[in-house]
């Protein structure tokens, strides 16, 4: 139950600090938005959209390579195999990270010429190019702590990157945007790579201090560990290849077919900004407790199984789903009674509240294939999920060339719904394979349905006697009785309160 307690303060800890992050990276969007302009925004858009298959090439799987294979060895009691796991993934970390920014330093020009049109975006590519090292060793780290459970390390060093970068970005675009757009674009990047830099200095003197609780030679190390890093990160990497460029066809082809369904070119860049720009963060945005518990369960499965243990990666995997259905449900009927209103509290847009409620009933759907990724990654699925997420973005890339020049945005989020049910659907049948996992769809589904339905009207119900109309009031009311009534409906019983109680208190 140690362990269960760790989790349970670990995922505390990377929740706060991906909530607090995200605030904070939308405060400095919209102070970079404001310094820009749209003009500068479009450019710096499309200088990462080079830059983002940049990063996705620099790093290469490492991330789920150093989890994987630390947690392993951890999990076999094998200290002498950490060290050498943790050496061939640096390694690995600087052929992919220096291979990268040669490549972007030396295709800068022909990239910028032919691809994106805009010789403006040459030199702040060259300037990517150089922090392209620093996150492919900074994500070899990142997987490190995260699989010996050093998450607040993790946690200090995205907090120190991000607080470098927003003091660098504010002094080097107050200094280069008088030069112009190009230049500003360049402060940005700049910022973002020096504070990569730092993160990484941070990251690795924490690793050594930290390695040091793994400086005894117990345990046989295994010998074909290279081989092993090789099949646990490659395929996340080629996947990730295929499904970036994939992904970028598909942003690119939907605009286009906005325009051949009737809508003038501002107008259909409008409707989909609501769309995905507007409505998707905030139906994405609690997703960030999803993520945290996910990245949490990588290291946590894979050591599991590594010492043997079945039932207890049974229990893990049956808790994380039912704490993921009970909290997506919970969103999406939060989401559909207020999804006007926060698009209003927001973004002052009728239509982003519109496409909220819209996708709000696809939440639980979306934050299930979240959580059952993260599973399958912790027991070895990595190269099944690859196939699957190919597949997705390939059936979106034709879909999108189809549908959308006939039914417009509607026609993208009917998209967004099939992928997104035939992946989960795919997912899920993999798991229920490989691994014997018990889903209460009455009490994990059925009835949570039942008690946000509950919840919303009786909220309605209390806000027409006190005659408060306060979006934030009404939202928080509707979550409380929420989870009154899971609790009533023994949705969440005694056993998992007795367990919640115990990850707490050890």
């Amino acid at each position: 139950m140690k362990r269960s307690k760790a989790i349970f303060y670990n995922l505390i800890l990377m929740t706060a600090v991906t909530l607090g992050m995200r605030f904070v990276s939308l405060g400095f969007n919209v102070y970079i938005t404001g310094r820009l302009g749209a003009g500068g925004i479009g450019l710096y858009s499309l200088i990462m959209s080079v830059g983002g298959f940049a990063v996705t090439f620099a790093t290469s799987g490492v991330n789920l390579g150093a989890t994987r294979l630390t947690a392993e060895a951890l999990g076999r009691g094998s200290e002498a195999e950490v060290r050498s796991a943790m050496v061939r993934c640096i390694a690995y970390s600087l052929f992919f990270g220096i291979s990268g920014a040669v490549l972007l330093f030396l295709l800068s020009a022909p990239i910028s010429i032919h691809i994106l049109c805009d010789k403006r975006t040459i030199l702040p590519l060259r300037v990517l190019s150089f922090g392209l090292p620093f996150i492919s060793l900074s994500s070899a780290l990142a997987g490190y702590f995260t699989a010996v459970r050093r998450v607040i390390k993790n946690a200090a060093v995205q907090i120190c990157q991000q607080l470098i970068n927003i003091i660098l970005t504010v002094q080097l675009v107050g200094m280069l945007l008088p030069k112009g757009i190009e230049y500003a674009c360049i402060a940005v990047i700049l910022g973002a790579s020096v504070s990569e830099a730092a993160a990484f200095l941070f990251s690795f003197t924490a690793y050594r201090l930290d390695l040091k609780k793994h400086n005894s030679n117990r345990g046989e190390c295994e010998r074909s560990l290279t081989r092993k890093l090789l099949g646990i990160s490659l395929p996340i990497a080629f996947s990730a290849y295929v499904r970036s460029g994939l992904v970028s066809v598909e942003h690119i082809l939907i605009p286009k077919g906005l325009k051949q369904f009737g809508a003038g070119g501002d107008a259909a860049l409008a409707s989909y900004g609501a769309l995905h720009g507007m409505a998707m963060p905030i139906v994405l945005f609690p997703m960030a407790i999803i993520s945290s518990f996910a990245g949490l369960l990588v290291p946590e499965i894979a050591g599991s199984l590594a010492a043997g243990e079945e039932k207890r990666v049974e229990n893990i995997l049956s808790r994380g789903i039912q704490l993921t259905l009970c909290f997506g449900v919970g969103c999406a009927g939060i989401m559909t009674a207020f999804g006007s209103e926060l698009g209003m509290l927001i973004y002052k847009n009728s239509d982003a509240g519109l496409f909220i409620r819209l996708m709000a009933p696809l939440i639980p759907v979306m934050y299930f294939d979240h959580i059952v990724d993260g599973m399958l990654k912790g027991i070895g699925e990595q190269l099944y999920s690859m196939r699957v997420n190919i597949f997705d973005a390939s059936m979106s890339v034709v879909l999108v060339y189809f549908l959308v020049p006939k039914w417009g945005i509607f026609g993208y989020a009917v998209i967004i719904y099939i992928m997104e049910i035939i992946n989960t659907a795919f997912s899920v049948s993999r798991l229920l394979i490989k691994c014997n996992v018990r889903i209460s769809v009455m009490n994990w589904v059925l009835k949570p349905l039942l008690c946000v339905i509950g919840s919303t009207s009786l909220q309605n119900c209390v806000s027409g006697i006190i005659g408060r109309t306060d979006t934030v009031l009404n939202i928080s009311l509707c979550a409380v009785f929420y989870i009154i009534f899971l609790r009533l409906t023994m949705s969440f019983d005694k056993r998992d309160v007795a367990w919640l109680k115990n990850a707490i208190s050890g």
